[in-house]
């Protein structure tokens, strides 16, 4: 069915067994009694297989399945319906005036994901293949489905054997787990490092850059590619030439990820030199240097990596000057400034400096910027690249002055 298109058809019946199965236990369990005994209860949610897909469902999706009665005398295909709602501990609630839908009209990401996981679960599966079940999947939920998918094998002693090319399932698995075949040999990897070299034989997403990588031999390590264009932005309104001789590598690892990745490229590139920065986050302020924007709380440095971490906890809470953003978005300053408000921050006089008062520094500026009903993207309808590319030269903080001077150096040499 699967092959004729009908992956649709295999959930609903692999779901209508798993329920039936869950209500018969259920049954047997209750027998005799008003209710199942707890610790009945607690065995029967912890092994078996509706209750483990029900309880994934709500932690990673906030929905529940539901599986109507089916009578093949009379209907003609398995109903399931998604019940959106908020999981607290083992407790779903369904969300005030939710209406419940069809299971198809879920998107195709959830619809894989969900099929997998539907397929590990059932007791008729011993061991599961998969062949790059990770495509089409946002990044998030590829890590969560091999992170569930593990627990799975774990308990219940099932084999799960997964082919991928997902940077990110990579990144996060461990080592030992991963088997890189190579001509016509395979060994599982010794070393955390040597998931980096896997990395960099992903060509669908690395070899375009390796090219140009071996031209310039320079190379900026940023968190995404919007972190780029923000620094290309600000470049331009300070009237520095963004260096042609600079390749951009999006890498969200840490310090010590990032440094793994320099010196494979170097490998391949002996003349590379490398400037990182990436968001301080919830990294102590007194671990980046105050100057350089040095990242203190690495020891294993190298010459030719600079390793920076921005003071702010976000790149984007070097944007949150309500006058850039009032002009950007063709807002009153008062408004944005009322806003500002909302989120607790009032923007001092000396946004620019890197002495600004810790309020400012310590800000959860991707989420003002860009997340939630009262964020600046929802309520001014401008975008973090749209306020860069508005702020003045005499508003763009020290901190990205200095940054900005260290990338020009790099690429001088």
């Amino acid at each position: 069915m699967i092959g004729r298109g009908l992956a649709g058809g295999v959930i609903r019946n692999l779901l209508h067994d798993l329920h039936g199965e869950n209500e018969r236990r259920r049954a047997e369990l209750k027998e005799g009694r008003t209710k199942i005994k707890n610790s009945d209860l607690e065995r029967l949610r912890a092994e078996d297989p509706w209750e483990v897909l029900q309880q994934t469902m709500a932690e990673v999706f906030g929905l529940q399945l539901d599986v109507a009665p089916f009578n093949d005398l009379y209907h003609t295909y398995i109903k399931v319906s998604t019940i959106k709602g908020r999981l607290d501990g083992r407790k779903f609630t369904r969300h005030s005036g939710y209406k419940a839908r069809d299971l198809m009209a879920e998107g195709s990401g959830f619809l894989q994901w969900l099929s997998v996981y539907a397929l590990a679960v059932s007791p008729s599966v011993r061991t599961l293949l998969l062949d790059e079940p990770d495509a089409h999947l946002h990044p998030s939920l590829q890590s969560q489905l091999v992170e569930k998918l593990e627990s799975i094998a774990q308990r219940s002693g099932k084999q799960v054997l997964l082919a991928t090319h997902s940077t990110e399932i990579l990144r996060w698995a461990d080592h030992s787990q991963v088997l890189r075949f190579s001509g016509s040999g395979a060994k599982y990897l010794q070393e955390a490092d040597q998931k980096v070299g896997l990395f960099l034989g992903l060509g669908s997403d690395y070899a375009p850059k390796l090219d140009p990588l071996r031209r310039a031999r320079r190379l900026l390590i940023i968190e995404n590619l919007s972190d780029a264009r923000l620094l290309k932005a600000w470049a331009k309104q300070l009237g520095t030439a963004w260096p042609k001789n600079l390749v951009e590598w999006p890498w969200t690892g840490g310090s010590g990820e990032r440094k793994q990745l320099f010196l494979q490229l170097q490998k391949e590139i002996p003349e590379l030199k490398a400037l990182s920065i990436r968001d301080r986050d919830d990294q102590e302020l007194n671990q980046v240097d105050s100057n350089s924007l040095c990242d203190k709380s690495f020891s294993a440095a190298h010459d030719n990596l600079l390793l920076r971490v921005w003071r702010r906890r976000h790149i984007e809470n070097y944007l949150l000057l309500p006058a850039a953003i009032a002009r950007a978005s063709g807002q009153p300053v008062e408004v944005v400034e009322a806003l500002m408000a909302e989120h607790a921050l009032v923007v001092p006089e000396n946004f620019v400096a890197r002495d600004v008062a810790f309020a400012m520094i310590d800000a959860r500026g991707k989420e003002i910027t860009q997340k939630g009903h009262q964020s600046i993207m929802t309520v001014c309808a401008v975008s973090p690249f749209q306020i860069a590319s508005a702020m003045k030269a005499d508003e763009i903080p020290e901190d990205v002055r200095e940054l900005l001077a260290q990338i020009v150096a790099l690429c001088a040499d």
